[in-house]
């Protein structure tokens, strides 16, 4: 097809499975309270712009409990990577209880909320327990197990997983993600700063937020045959910490020239964020939300930007 000039949104939706490798569950709580009510509160944003989003959904969040296997360990039947950086167990920190005892690592209701919004809204994979699919330490038959679980976990909710965003945008295993019947997959933004490393791409990060610049935009590109890759374009980013300093308007504006960009040159605006992002300084942060909505809700309205799930958009690529 003739791409048109289109905005996405994808959410990288985990609770605790993460960060559990970085902070503890009682810090991410510190830190990052009251989820569900913030998970609710950008779902009514979507709703009341009559928007869908694509919700990358980590595969344990389906469940409501699990249980350790016969010598202890939590679910047995994946294998476990070997990650340089994590030598432990990577379910090593799974409680193996339920939602009621520990709600940061499970999530049914969650998706119940999803699939209940009155706007329907993609149910996408965010992989099963968040391993990083580009560590050399996660192999083929843990990428192979991590998959085939999040496939029969959606399929018990009648689901067909056709979205994927990697974790920590960590891009590996592509072949499997066809062979798993996916569709889409967000390909890492390509801005300035995303090549340096670490601690001075999050200083870079900061200050592009600062500046009301035009984010990249981008053309999906099939990787293999009926995958597609739809970069990301900005980062919503959270006012927690160092970030408070970037203001408001900013990143609103920002958000604006990035799909004032897309309209201009016929390509994609893609923005992402977690659901955490807007849990510090929430009323202020949600409302920095709806004012991104409402400009791409009032491009839509006027005929000149698309408003696309991930998947929509590879089906459209497809056609």
């Amino acid at each position: 097809m003739a791409l048109r000039p289109t905005f996405v949104i994808s959410l990288d939706t985990e609770l605790v499975w993460g960060s559990f490798d970085i902070v503890s569950p009682a810090t991410f709580a510190a830190w990052y309270p009251d989820m569900r009510t913030v998970i609710r509160g950008i779902l009514d944003a979507l709703v009341e712009v009559e928007m869908a989003a694509t919700w990358a959904v980590v595969g344990h969040l389906f469940l409501p409990s699990c249980s350790p296997g016969p010598d202890g360990a939590a679910h047995p039947e994946h294998p476990r990577p070997h990650l340089s950086w994590h030598p432990g167990d990577w379910f090593g920190d799974d409680p193996c209880t339920d939602r009621a005892r520990d709600p940061l690592w499970y999530g049914d209701d969650i998706v119940d909320m999803l699939l209940a919004a009155p706007v329907a809204q993609e149910v996408g994979s965010h992989s099963f327990a968040h391993i990083p699919y580009g560590d050399p330490g996660c192999t083929a038959d843990v990428v192979e197990a991590d998959l085939t679980a999040c496939a029969k976990l959606a399929a018990q909710r009648g689901l067909t997983l056709r979205s994927f965003v990697f974790p920590r945008n960590s891009e590996g295993h592509h072949a499997a993600l066809a062979e798993h019947g996916f569709a889409a997959y967000r390909g890492v933004d390509r801005t300035w700063f995303e090549a340096f490393p670490g601690q001075i791409s999050r200083a870079a990060r900061l200050v592009d937020q600062a500046v009301p610049l035009a984010p990249p935009v981008s053309a999906p590109t099939e990787t293999l045959p009926g995958l597609w890759n739809i970069p990301g374009s900005m980062l919503l980013i959270g006012r927690r910490g160092a970030r408070r300093v970037v203001p408001v308007p900013a990143t609103v504006a920002k958000a604006k020239a990035g799909m004032a960009r897309a309209v201009r040159e016929g390509k994609v605006f893609h923005l992402w964020f977690h659901p955490f992002n807007l849990a510090a300084d929430r009323e202020r942060s949600l409302a920095m939300l709806r004012a991104i909505l409402g400009e791409a809700a009032r491009l839509r309205d006027s005929g000149v930007l698309d408003v696309r799930t991930m998947g929509d958009l590879a089906t459209a690529m497809s056609a």
